[in-house]
């Protein structure tokens, strides 16, 4: 009798431990995640992620390998690639080269897509065109919104998402890309078309996003060489005299920070693609670091007199 009450606290136990290893192993898993993941950084602002990372809209297969997706990352880097993908998309049946060279000449346009092909991101016909392997194609934007994400992962090496829809969220459509930068949340709004494409129902949209999500730092990137000022400040201006009332310009004015990059606030931006994509974000993720989101915002508000005799008197 003995031995069976032995061997039924037995189970008993080895029950009880099992059960113990399943608690203490899902404890481990909570430790273990990143509270300033992106997901993690939306969860403290009790948001949900409804889908992210869509696939299907993207420009090369979802089987492409990851060797020839970093090839393709690295291509992207140059603005007249990205024009010929453009102009790709608006031949979504087939096309030739000669198709391409709205920007580029003959010869760049065919290494481009001497390039696409044999990365198996465009088909020959047997008339000798090519087509798109991925089809149909409506919008170059989800490619350059995967891109700006590599960017932030592969540079900066902060983790971030594309085509990102939101739960119960009033102003609905994807949010383009949100990062987790330096333990901030960092959203893009990207506009792959030119300024005249772009519409003031999407500034406010822009604006009306950022209000949901309630980002460090935003940033509205038009993939574009174009003059800045001439339309899409002016927009900025507009949204910004709508919610902010006429004295908006003056209170809250759109400031150059250095060529076609402009700052509102320190913390929202409007940039485009002149130079280089990453330098122009580099730019301002350092300028919102000096002005809004470091330490040097408390030293630049000390008192402007010399502190004698106090603790921050710094010795000869």
């Amino acid at each position: 009798m003995k031995s069976e009450d032995a061997l039924q606290q037995l189970h008993s136990l080895k029950r009880e431990f099992r059960k113990l290893s399943r608690e203490i192993e899902s404890i481990r898993r909570d430790c273990l995640k990143d509270p300033f993941s992106v997901e993690g950084m939306l969860k403290m602002r009790g948001l949900k992620i409804h889908r992210k990372n869509p696939n299907e809209r993207l420009l090369f297969p979802a089987t492409l390998s990851p060797a020839r997706l970093t090839r393709f990352y690295e291509m992207m880097k140059k603005y007249s690639f990205r024009l010929v993908l453009r102009d790709m998309i608006k031949h979504p049946d087939r096309f030739r080269v000669e198709d391409l060279t709205h920007y580029c000449n003959l010869d760049a346009a065919g290494g481009y897509c001497n390039f696409l092909y044999d990365m198996g991101i465009i088909k020959k016909t047997r008339t000798g065109q090519y087509q798109t392997r991925v089809s149909p194609l409506y919008s170059f934007g989800p490619t350059l919104e995967w891109f700006v994400a590599e960017m932030f992962q592969r540079e900066l090496g902060a983790p971030a998402i594309y085509g990102v829809r939101l739960k119960e969220t009033a102003s609905g459509g994807d949010f383009d890309v949100i990062a987790s930068w330096n333990r901030r949340l960092v959203y893009v709004e990207v506009k792959s078309s030119p300024p005249k494409g772009v519409e003031q129902n999407e500034i406010a949209t822009f604006f009306s996003r950022i209000h949901e999500l309630l980002p460090d730092a935003a940033i509205l990137f038009n993939d574009t060489q174009l003059r800045m000022k001439d339309k899409l400040v002016v927009m900025f201006e507009e949204e910004l005299k709508r919610r902010y009332g006429k004295r908006s310009s003056r209170v809250y004015p759109v400031s150059r920070l250095v060529e076609e990059l402009f700052h509102f606030q320190n913390r929202i931006f409007l940039i485009n693609s002149r130079k280089a994509i990453f330098e122009n974000f580099s730019i301002c993720l350092r300028y919102y670091l000096l002005h809004a989101g470091s330490v040097t915002n408390i030293l630049e508000e000390l008192p402007s007199q010399k502190l004698r005799g106090s603790q921050f008197e710094v010795p000869p």
